[in-house]
């Protein structure tokens, strides 16, 4: 790969990257607002942070073979295109358009999900750490900004929260100009196969390893999302000014930025990473411990600077799993589809499970009790998916 080839299809992961968590974490800080236009319930309002992880799990098994047949230039441009239109019909048609454009902007983003790290693996093999903390660190920066600047440009700006998250439209469609060259990509070459392994390699579904991976992938994004969509109505519950509550789900995603740039380039430098994975979680586990009983500005920012470095953690872990636990860019491929369908369908049912529990016993107390009880969760199956064994690739 030539100079130039390499600089662009780094610049294009990287602007993808900005893309792939921003229109869904932007939701979080306007969840208020939406409610209130529309009468839905807690757990309907839950079901639009939820509805994104439904299509992930639906769609990643079948970016592999779609990534085989039209090569992985024309279809990263076709996932931001559906993330671009997705966008639109979400903030400019009727209600039944919140959802139906939640579901085209899943579709966009679960085919980047399961396209960057196989293209990480296969294109940059000696720098794996390196470009997924580039990557991660893209995803976190960019969800903090689309968490953070919700409220400002609906309240501050006053354009109301359908203009709010149709922002993200600007840095789509400048995404898409700068993929372009990567759309002519021969569909044939080594660099677009990407996606399969072959029928003489074990099922990537029969690896305990992979397992592992999915599990931990799962639970990470079950916290994730789960927090994303309510982070900020459980800190006004408290009673926090929704201003305060807006400021801190921005920390909630720019302080996990140190940790999604330091832990894959930690994860190279260590046989297994189940000391990594203890740190991220000790961290995550004690802010939310602290969070439970915090009361007053100081503690709820303490707390949830503790819980971001944990997320960071588990986030970047979880990705960097997907290259570490593979022998190759194949199977990295096979297991990037797998973790991010299985995964993200047990992360689908939080932020809905989260608002009916809300619903039903009126408090919050609960939710985040659960929470601490996935940390736990967590640091069990990180203990095996950090472990130095590969997915299988004997014959079936």
């Amino acid at each position: 790969m030539r100079g130039y080839e390499k600089i662009l299809i780094i610049i294009g992961i990287i602007f993808i990257s900005f893309n792939l968590r921003a229109p869904i974490t932007a939701v979080g800080s306007v969840v208020g607002m939406i409610q209130a236009d529309s009468m839905f319930s807690s757990g309907m309002v839950g079901f639009i942070t939820t509805l994104p992880l439904l299509t992930f799990a639906i769609v990643s098994p079948f970016v592999a073979k779609s990534s085989q047949k039209l090569g992985y230039g024309k279809l990263m441009a076709f996932g931001l295109f559906f993330i671009l239109i997705g966008e639109l019909v979400r903030s400019y048609t009727n209600l039944i358009g919140i959802f139906i454009g939640t579901t085209f902007l899943g579709i966009g983003i679960a085919i980047g999900n399961v396209l960057i790290p196989g293209i990480i693996k296969l294109k940059f093999s000696d720098k794996v750490g390196l470009m997924t903390s580039i990557y991660t660190s893209g995803m976190c920066t960019f969800a903090a900004i689309g968490a953070g600047l919700s409220i400002p440009l609906a309240k501050d700006l006053d354009l109301g929260w359908k203009n709010a998250l149709a922002f993200w439209v600007v840095l789509t469609a400048i995404t898409l100009l700068i993929w372009l060259p990567q759309f002519k990509a021969k569909r044939n070459s080594n660099v677009n196969h990407i996606a399969t392994g072959g029928a003489s390699a074990t099922s990537i579904w029969k690896s305990p390893t992979a397992w592992w991976v999915t599990l931990f992938m799962g639970t990470q994004s079950f916290l994730f999302y789960s927090l994303v969509a309510w982070l900020p109505t459980i800190i006004i519950s408290t009673g926090m000014k929704d201003s305060f509550a807006g400021t801190m789900a921005l920390a909630f995603q720019l302080v996990a930025i140190p940790a999604t740039l330091i832990i894959p380039l930690l994860c190279d430098k260590f046989k297994n990473q189940r000391g990594l994975v203890s740190i991220t979680c000790l961290l995550y586990i004690s802010g939310m411990s602290l969070f439970l009983i915090s009361q007053t500005q100081m503690s709820i920012l303490l707390s949830v600077a503790l819980m971001a470095l944990g997320m960071g953690g588990s986030i970047s872990l979880s990705i960097a799993f997907i290259s570490l636990r593979s022998p190759n860019s194949v199977r990295a491929s096979e297991l990037s589809g797998m973790s991010q369908s299985a995964g993200y369908l047990l992360a689908a049912v939080g932020p809905i499970l989260m608002g009916v529990i809300y619903d039903t016993s009126k408090s919050w107390l609960l939710p985040v009790i659960i929470f601490c009880g996935l940390i736990i969760l967590l640091g069990f199956f990180g203990w095996f998916a950090g472990n130095d064994i590969k997915t299988e690739i004997r014959p079936a």
